[in-house]
């Protein structure tokens, strides 16, 4: 019979393997230049995780060391995951300067709501900083990218297939992530090595989409593309709609500067 453990070394390896890669496919496809952030993302998860494997097969898995290092090594790959997703926000958003203005401050509050909320659980007790920010930046994840996509979705902004993808796949693992945090690791304690061996799995899944969005050599859109006069968006297709049109103008107000400079 096949232990749980060897089930958990093979999805290692898998996972491994398939970062390696679509970090590989993100090289030769040139990629980089269009998701940098999602590019450091995958080498900062793929070499954080051979750290945290060998600590803990120099100190053991009860030492204090290795926990340390461990959860060190996860918050980079928080940090990286959440540039990852202010990329994707951007892809979509930054031609509307108005709108990515008020997104990239309203993702900065976020971040700083997270990171007081694991101080003063560390008040109480440290060891529930690093897995009350862990909840809080995936849970500010998975928001994020829920409320962008029905953002798109009322108004009817197209993004590339790519960058749904990439969303889909954060919001998938977030949310499996925050899931696992909050009910499943305190309620069905002695199920945990099996909810660790689903998280492996909906990571693979993630991964999968995200290779198979990246497959192809994706082209960095024009800087400073400029939106259309209002005359000519009523005769446009929903694709640039007069909604987003008048929102985007009325934030724009509010940072006249930084959307002359955009």
């Amino acid at each position: 019979m096949v232990t749980t453990t060897f089930i958990q070394q093979a999805l290692w390896a898998l996972n491994s393997a398939g970062e390696v890669f679509l970090l590989t496919l993100l090289v030769v496809r040139k990629n980089y230049r269009s998701y940098p952030a999602f590019s450091f993302y995958v080498f900062v998860d793929l070499t954080m995780g051979a750290t945290a494997l060998l600590s803990y097969r120099i100190w053991g898995f009860d030492s204090a060391t290795a926990y340390r290092i461990a959860w060190g090594t996860h918050g980079m790959v928080l940090f990286a995951r959440a540039l990852a997703v202010a990329e994707v926000c951007r892809h979509v958003l930054s031609r509307y300067r108005g709108v990515w203005a008020l997104t990239w401050r309203i993702l900065l509050l976020c971040s700083a709501l997270v990171l007081s909320y694991s101080i003063l659980a560390a008040r109480h007790d440290w060891r529930l900083a690093l897995p009350s920010a862990d909840r809080g930046l995936e849970l500010s994840i998975a928001t994020v990218i829920v409320v962008l996509l029905l953002f798109a979705r009322y108004y009817d902004v197209k993004g590339e297939l790519v960058v749904r993808s990439l969303a889909i796949g954060f919001c998938l693992y977030s949310c499996f992530a925050v899931l696992n945090n909050t009910l499943l690791e305190r309620l069905l304690y002695d199920y945990s090595v099996f909810w660790n061996m689903l998280g492996m799995f909906t990571f693979l899944a993630s991964l999968s989409l995200w290779t198979w969005a990246l497959r192809k050599p994706q082209f960095q859109p024009e800087p400073g593309e400029i939106l259309l006069p209002r005359g000519v968006y009523q005769s446009l297709t929903p694709e640039i709609n007069l909604r987003l049109r008048l929102l985007n103008e009325q934030l724009s107000r509010f940072w006249p500067a930084e959307a002359k400079h955009s």
